[in-house]
């Protein structure tokens, strides 16, 4: 006689360990570090806003390509001065003023910069006789022109 016994009824299920409950400690800690972390968010934001702000500020902009233009020869230098200039004034009035042209660009230029130096002082040369050979001397005038101007200081026309 055979004896129909099932081997599989014979098994015990998987015993699983219990779960560990989670520790409150380690659950307090991480709120406090999230905590703080929220915190020094809210305090750095506007810092770091303004930092890209002055990152991003079409004053550095400019100052930044006039440094850069210091190192060119005499006619290119005033073409990088120009093309500064008129970058700086699309930035901060806008792209018509920035199309300007003589008179009414160097008068543009004066009112940007609270100062005559554009219409009745050295920063002529970015007018109308950018067109034509400039010397050393007129270019390293304006370019100290710009430079006082920069720096905040008022520039007398000649």
């Amino acid at each position: 006689m055979a004896i129909d016994v099932d081997p599989l009824a014979a098994l015990r299920p998987i015993r699983l360990p219990a779960e560990a409950p989670a520790p409150l400690l380690d659950l307090l800690a991480l709120s406090v570090a999230a905590g703080i972390l929220v915190a020094l968010a809210i305090l750095l934001a506007p810092r770091l806003a303004a930092a890209l702000a002055r990152r991003r500020s079409p004053r550095r902009s400019f100052a930044a390509a006039l440094a850069a233009a210091r190192t060119l020869p005499a006619d290119e230098r005033l073409a990088a001065q120009a093309t500064a200039l008129r970058t700086y004034i699309a930035a901060t009035a806008g792209e018509e003023a920035a199309r300007s042209q003589g008179e009414a660009w160097l008068a543009r230029l004066d009112a940007a910069f609270a100062t005559t130096a554009f219409t009745a002082g050295p920063g002529r040369l970015y007018g109308e006789t950018l067109y034509r050979p400039a010397d050393a001397s007129e270019v390293g005038a304006a370019e100290a022109a710009l430079s006082a101007l920069l720096a905040g200081r008022r520039v007398a026309p000649c």
